[in-house]
């Protein structure tokens, strides 16, 4: 004699052991899920972070070496982007600022204009790079931390 559809549907879910687990499980998963997302989101913003830190790291190195260079500025803006294959590249993302001795340097700083670094020039790199940091953002309402900027610096002696 086979049992309908029904009867099978209604014992599996009256039986105490699957129904029970069944309910955890129902109760749990969307916990774990939230965790695991924010375990994500979190991982890749220190990732970001990271690689932030040493393209500006290898930005510096570059402007402290580069004083006979034609253009010094904009050969470390470049030497900053290809140390930074996973970022955005673009001035709404990776906000740029280089100071020599205090004083901003445009993202062009051809010798001839009159911007000669000087050994003993105190040059300093500065990316500010704003991300968004969500947490299970299911359909644009999950709970988030909203607009996040990473910022990296370095300050190096011109050779």
């Amino acid at each position: 004699m086979k049992k309908s559809m029904i009867s099978r549907v209604h014992r599996f879910l009256s039986s105490d052991s699957e129904g029970g687990a069944l309910v955890e499980m129902a109760v749990t998963l969307p916990l774990i899920m939230l965790i695991m997302t924010g375990i994500f989101s979190f991982s890749m913003a220190l990732y970001q972070k990271l690689q932030l830190a040493e393209a500006v790291s290898s930005a510096g190195r570059y402007i402290a070496t580069a004083r006979g260079d034609n253009d010094p500025c904009a050969n470390t803006v470049t030497a900053l982007y290809s140390a930074s294959p996973g970022l955005a590249h673009d001035s709404t993302h990776m906000i740029i600022t280089l100071t020599d001795n205090g004083a901003a340097l445009a993202s062009s700083c051809p010798l001839s204009a009159g911007s000669a670094l000087t050994k003993g020039d105190l040059v300093a790199v500065k990316v500010n790079y704003p991300i968004t940091l969500n947490v299970a953002n299911i359909w644009g309402s999950g709970p988030g931390f909203g607009n996040v900027t990473l910022v990296s610096q370095i300050t190096e002696v011109v050779q």
